[in-house]
């Protein structure tokens, strides 16, 4: 075989395999955003500790089929009044509505009363003699959850999780004398008043709960979860934190091996398109 023949192949074998190489790099799978996280902070014009600062965090992952499970976290500090305990969130959904979604189950790691430890991995659904201390609901109803008539500030979200009432139903959780009980808190403000810490004393849920949903559908997509709001004290009118999206990020340079690619899809070509035609002896 002679020398220009042999150069003649190893170009357009380059070439082969660089179209092949440009063809796997763009048919590679890109994975799917299995988690979703959501922060707020804001002030509560009600309490006065801890310069009245809100904060909180939910974490939606459906990295299990069929399930979606939310983590939401009072990340705030200190709670100082009943307006400062995280009690509620809403959200929507940008695709079809999850008409199957139900709440299978509720759980906090730690709960305390009066800054005392006194529950593990408790059901949040079936609390000291079945009282469900929080519950989910859903509409298809183009206004939302609603709740509270007269209220200013009702909920035009279509999914929620709350252990106050909030004038919503079915499915609020309701229990305890006072509905902020197994509400979220970091903790007690050195100025936390009496419905908070004394003999009345409610008792709490700490840092952060974990819900798990059932019946979420195929091609469930976390990254259109939207308008996602947290709610704190026992009614709407109380306060309330909205996660804000922030900007998008910038456009997108190719990837290195995108790159690579098709500069060898290019060298391949520029070789065979500088030789002669093939003429075999």
């Amino acid at each position: 075989m002679s020398q220009l023949y042999s150069k003649k192949i190893v170009g357009y074998a380059a070439c082969c395999i660089s179209a092949l190489a440009v063809l796997t790099v763009l048919q590679m799978p890109k994975a799917d955003a299995a988690s979703m996280t959501f922060s707020a902070t804001g002030t509560n014009p009600i309490s006065g500790g801890n310069s009245a600062v809100l904060a909180a965090k939910a974490v939606f992952d459906d990295s299990i089929a069929g399930k979606l499970t939310l983590t939401l976290t009072n990340t705030g500090p200190g709670a100082s009044a009943p307006s400062d305990v995280l009690t509620g969130i809403f959200w929507d959904y940008a695709g079809s509505a999850l008409t199957s979604l139900t709440l299978s189950s509720a759980k906090a790691a730690t709960v305390i009363t009066n800054d005392k430890i006194t529950g593990t991995n408790v059901n949040l659904t079936n609390v000291g003699g079945g009282k469900v201390e929080w519950g989910f609901a859903k509409t298809t109803a183009s206004s939302g959850l609603g709740g509270e008539s007269g209220v200013a500030n009702p909920v035009t979200q279509h999914y929620g999780l709350g252990t106050a009432g909030f004038g919503i139903s079915p499915g609020f959780g309701v229990g305890g004398t006072q509905q902020f009980n197994y509400g979220i808190i970091t903790g007690y403000d050195s100025n936390a008043n009496s419905k908070l810490l004394g003999d009345k004393a409610e008792t709490f849920v700490k840092n952060s709960a974990t819900f798990v949903f059932s019946g979420l559908p195929t091609g469930f997509d976390s990254t259109k979860i939207q308008n996602v709001r947290f709610q704190y004290g026992t009614g709407l009118d109380e306060p309330s934190t909205y996660y804000i999206a922030p900007p998008p990020p910038p456009k997108k340079v190719p990837e290195p091996s995108a790159t690579v690619a098709f500069g060898l899809f290019a060298l391949g070509a520029l070789r065979v398109a500088k030789k002669k035609p093939l003429v075999l002896a």
